[in-house]
């Protein structure tokens, strides 16, 4: 392994053993000449390497085997086939009560696990007052562990792993108890210790922290990994992956409408289709920060309306809102009468790097909701190749206007 690569991984595969019952009915199966289930494949055949210094995210659907490969590189599982070397000292974060013991206080955890790290005693005690001004426990450091919420587990064990000085940390969505405050604390943490030259591999959900924190994204998908890429080529190819999922799921066009419709018992309105078009007209699902896009719906209303209210959100992946404009404020009438089509256009596309998703919602002057949905369409956005030093940060562009020096003050 060459000095700047800390993981290296070969050939990593992993299947977990079958309970006894299952096992015994495989065992039959074989002796009966009949095909039989060894059980499914956690891991498939990963290869991976990790430099020095490098955050890494592993970003993937449940199940995929995000858990099983910081299992087994943290040594708490075997592979079935391949090796990981590793070079270092490794913490990992990958159960909110792994090392903990229940009868002990948080401050004797901190002990034990600075121990199982290695640090001598005398080093353990220089760092508790680290570790307990960072957990912000409080009176809660010296109370039984059994007493704490999984928040205030979270809380204790991250405070151990960012103060004993490991090489490498591995952290599994533990963080995702935590309050939003040690939340970004923690974030703020993983930040510094990147920038210092220490090594973390970062396992989460959230894929907006994994495309702020990390340098590459590893994709798992049932147990097979893609080489490891920039976070928002890896996020975009989750994406994709995960629509085709929901899609499969939904069985067909009609229930896939049906699915994302949100709208009044009844209502008059019904969305038939949504598509993205670019600047010829042309259907898409990739953008340009600064670029138009046009939003074009097919809708079949069952009575008239004469002045409805049509308003188009715009939303991460996540759930954030970002945008919301409306026919109401651009003056335009829009009457909906038996079946038809209706386009919205977005000049200047202000959304940095991402993947966003459109909402709509129908409605009547007096408010009530005559039909629209949620997810009705999904688009990446990509900030051209061009401005992306000057502008790639955050979800939303702005133009400032700057005015330059005009000489030393006094």
């Amino acid at each position: 392994m060459s000095d700047d690569v800390v993981i290296r991984v070969e050939g990593l595969s992993k299947r977990y053993g079958l309970p006894l019952a299952a096992a015994l009915r495989r065992g039959w199966r074989r002796l009966a000449g009949r095909p039989a289930d060894d059980g499914p494949w956690a891991l498939r055949d990963v290869n991976l390497e990790v430099r020095r210094g490098e955050t890494l995210g592993i970003i993937g659907r449940n199940g995929a085997g995000k858990s099983t490969l910081l299992k087994v590189l943290a040594g708490v599982t075997p592979p079935t086939r391949g090796r990981v070397e590793l070079r270092g000292r490794i913490f990992p974060m990958i159960e909110l009560n792994a090392g903990v013991h229940p009868e002990l206080t948080g401050r004797e955890n901190a002990r034990l696990l600075a121990a199982v790290m290695g640090l001598r005693r005398r080093e353990a005690e220089a760092k508790l007052p680290d570790i307990e001004e960072f957990c912000e426990l409080g009176e809660w450091f010296d109370k039984l562990v059994r007493m704490y919420s999984s928040g205030m587990l979270a809380r204790l064990g991250f405070a151990v792993a960012v103060n004993v000085d490991s090489d490498i940390l591995l952290v599994d969505e533990v963080l995702a108890v935590g309050d939003i405050a040690f939340q970004r604390k923690c974030l703020e943490r993983i930040e510094q210790m990147h920038n210092s030259g220490r090594t973390v591999l970062f396992v989460s959900h959230s894929l907006r922290q994994v495309e702020r924190l990390c340098d590459r994204v590893l994709l798992l998908d049932q147990g097979a990994a893609t080489d490891p890429s920039a976070p928002t080529k890896a996020i975009s190819q989750y994406y994709e992956t995960a629509n085709r999922a929901i899609l499969e799921r939904r069985g067909s066009e009609r229930q896939a409408r049906a699915f994302a419709q949100v709208k009044m018992a009844d209502a008059p309105v019904d969305v038939v289709r949504v598509r993205l078009l670019g600047r010829a007209g042309e259907e898409r699902q990739s953008f340009e920060t600064g670029g138009p896009m046009t939003i074009e719906v097919v809708y079949d209303a069952r009575a008239p309306v004469d002045q409805p209210i049509i308003g188009f959100g715009i939303s991460t992946i996540e759930g954030l809102h970002l945008s919301g404009f409306t026919n109401e404020q651009a003056g335009e009438e829009m009457p909906l009468r038996g079946r038809g089509v209706f386009r919205c256009t977005v000049p200047s596309i202000p959304y940095l790097t991402g993947i966003y998703t459109v909402q709509l919602k129908i409605k009547h002057p007096n408010g009530g909701v005559l039909g629209g949905g949620y997810g009705l369409a999904t688009f990446a956005v990509q900030v051209p190749g061009h401005a992306r030093l000057s502008t790639d940060y955050g979800l939303v562009g702005v133009n400032a206007q700057w005015t330059p020096p005009d000489g030393t003050q006094t």
